[in-house]
């Protein structure tokens, strides 16, 4: 009579180890390709977001127009930066219905350092009365900071220039001849340096 064959309690032992170790090496595996799409898709977000401020940016920047607003009987600089708050009249709305939509309008980028957004606020008129709410829509998100100079040739951090022998009443409808845009975003600084008199100069540097 033959003898039956099978497996040995230590075989089934060993089987059963091997299984388990090539089991957590694919999950190990699996997991880690997971994390890196995850990352993979949240750094395309991030990035889409980044590309759609800036283009947004580049939109209002070279329809920035030296014509200043009047809000509430107060008449305001074509282009305000003081103590933060950065606005500027631009053109080049259109209205195809023909519905007697303005062709001007006063567009506002507004940092909220608690939220870590960039705001941008649009007025559809540059005749206010003080109490027009805007549109108002999220930039950037994830923000921790936040600054915008201009350039005249020399870096200014308001305008108009305050400086008395450039005070004059002329002031008010001048530009600048460009601005620099300073952030950071999720732990990576950037320089968007915007020319008002060429736009094709215009571009977006990443600092690391």
């Amino acid at each position: 009579m033959s003898r039956r064959q099978g497996f040995t309690l230590v075989e089934l032992l060993v089987a059963i180890a091997i299984f388990a170790v090539l089991s957590a090496l694919g999950w190990k595996v699996f997991d880690y390709i997971s994390k890196v799409k995850e990352r993979n898709t949240q750094h395309e977000a991030r990035l889409s977001e980044l590309q759609g401020a800036y283009q947004q940016i580049l939109r209002d920047t070279v329809q920035a127009v030296p014509l200043t607003a009047n809000i509430n009987n107060k008449i305001q600089p074509a282009m305000v930066l003081q103590n933060g708050r950065f606005n500027f009249s631009k053109t080049g709305v259109t209205d195809p219905l023909n519905q007697g939509i303005a062709p001007d309008e006063r567009v506002e980028y507004k940092y909220d350092a608690n939220e870590k957004k960039l705001y941008r606020l649009k007025y559809r008129n540059l005749n206010q009365t003080g109490q027009d709410q805007p549109d108002s829509s999220v930039l950037l998100s994830d923000v921790e900071h936040f600054e915008i100079l201009v350039m005249n040739p020399n870096e200014l951090n308001a305008w108009p220039d305050p400086t008395p022998d450039l005070a004059q009443e002329s002031d008010v409808q001048r530009l600048p001849r460009g601005l620099k845009i300073k952030l950071q975003v999720n732990g990576v600084e950037y320089e968007w340096l915007c020319s008002l008199l060429n736009t094709d100069h215009l571009k977006l540097n990443s600092v690391s």
